[in-house]
């Protein structure tokens, strides 16, 4: 590849960072202006969980539909299609009328959503040989942490914003989900301009298929141990991340004190801290494997060491507000995020023919995990907030003081538990993982 080819496939990779950066800017959006939207459409917990929940259901549809019809439809095509979607899904958001109107814009922020990744998978495999498709990867997943990085930040700017006269119902956290919307416009003309002349057809042997021994394929999968193993990794993992995703700004808020402005500042330096932890956890593996360990002990005993970490969440829910407590959830924050390489690379040891649909499943199936926790949540949330506060008005407190108080311990269950599950598949892994499912002995 001559280099200015190269150069091309590198503002592609590039581009497929922003992608990344802009989708998790759309989603984070709704967590960080939670509080304001709640009061706008008068709802509660139990309501906000459902609002993430359906997004989950969304996303779990979307992920295996477009798992299935992005070999079919050429990605240079679709994938500015979906991103304008989920663009525009965002960007409706911010003129909802009411909350059923902000549901169903979640409900298609969901779909159009989960077909960034792959899409993204599908032009890396394309444009990149093997020896470059892992730093390709990387510099596309790390759009994430940087998009939740910027978005409270870009909100922060947004509720100081001031609209002319006619248009000032807008301004506040509407202006957030209309700005961040129209980000994604900006997007597609970059991305039809410097994909221009870059080949993202298949290759001949990507579009060599036999049905039959696909299926043959698959079934020997599902029936591999190590394939369950992983379900139960990937929705632990994702039970602990996406918990404090959702429910983290409105935690400080309401049972710390914060305000909009601070909750914003941390939750940048949050998901900075996630994305070194992310960073640390690979280079962690490196220097294991350098020392001697076989690979797989390596990912394992990082693993197993942030798993560990994660159980922080038990004393940080019964902390008091203060730098050691939001100092203690940046580590919890730094750690949640370095499990996911490990679980990537576990994955990899699976299959190599199928690894697309096994993704696709394993992340379908996450997602309905992720529906039925957030739509929990909330209703738990919201039942112990409604239970003390009955219990402090029986007690002799003012309305507005009973409600305050008992917001106080709503979270406190939740937050504890949060932490608890990465420990669990963890123990899975080192007590029934089969070597001999895997398609590969690693060494060093």
């Amino acid at each position: 590849m001559s280099s200015s080819n190269q150069v091309k496939v590198w503002i592609v990779c590039g581009l497929l960072l922003l992608a990344t950066m802009i989708n998790y800017m759309d989603r984070l959006t709704l967590n960080q202006t939670s509080d304001d939207i709640m009061k706008a459409f008068d709802f509660k917990k139990d309501f906000y969980g459902k609002v993430e929940g359906v997004f989950g259901l969304a996303f779990a549809v979307g992920a295996i539909t477009t798992g299935m019809i992005v070999d079919k439809i050429s990605v240079r095509l679709l994938y500015p299609l979906m991103v304008f979607f989920w663009s525009l899904s965002g960007f409706l958001t911010g003129l909802a009328r009411d909350k059923e109107e902000l549901i169903w814009c979640r409900a298609a922020l969901g779909f159009f959503e989960a077909a960034n990744w792959p899409c993204a998978l599908v032009t890396t495999q394309r444009i990149l040989d093997s020896s470059k498709r892992t730093m390709g990867n990387s510099v596309l997943q790390s759009g994430a942490a940087l998009g939740a990085v910027i978005t409270p930040i870009i909100i922060e700017m947004c509720l100081r914003l001031k609209f002319p006269e006619g248009f000032s119902h807008l301004e506040g956290w509407r202006s957030s989900f209309l700005i961040i919307g129209l980000t994604g416009l900006l997007w597609i003309v970059f991305w039809f301009i410097f994909t221009k002349d870059v080949d993202l057809s298949p290759q001949e042997t990507q579009k060599e298929q036999n049905s039959s021994s696909t299926w043959n394929d698959l079934s020997d999968i599902v029936k591999n141990r190590n394939f369950w193993i992983l379900m139960l990794t990937v929705l632990s993992i994702n039970m602990t991340w996406h918990f404090f995703r959702a429910w983290l700004p409105l935690y400080l808020k309401e049972t710390h004190g914060y305000t909009k402005s601070q909750v914003n500042w941390f939750s940048s330096g949050y998901y900075l801290a996630s994305d070194i932890g992310s960073l640390f956890a690979g280079f962690l593996t490196l220097r294991l494997a350098a020392k001697g360990f076989k690979v797989f002990e390596a990912k394992k005993i990082v693993f197993g060491t942030f798993s560990v970490i994660t159980l922080l969440s038990i004393l940080v829910a019964f902390m008091p507000a203060g730098p050691l407590f939001l100092g203690l959830l940046m580590v919890l924050g730094f750690a949640t995020l370095a499990l996911f390489p490990c679980y990537y690379s576990f994955s990899q040891t699976l299959t190599k023919k199928h690894q697309g649909k096994v993704t696709g499943f394993l992340g379908s199936f996450t997602w309905t995990g992720m529906f039925i926790m957030q739509i929990g949540a909330g209703l738990w949330i919201q039942g112990t907030e409604n239970h003390y506060t009955q219990l402090y008005l029986g007690q002799g407190m003012l309305q507005e003081a009973a409600e305050s108080l008992a917001k106080t311990k709503s979270y406190t269950l939740g937050i504890a538990l949060a932490g608890i599950p990465p420990i669990i598949s963890f123990l899975a892994i080192h007590l029934f993982w089969n070597p001999k499912g895997s398609i590969e002995q690693e060494s060093h």
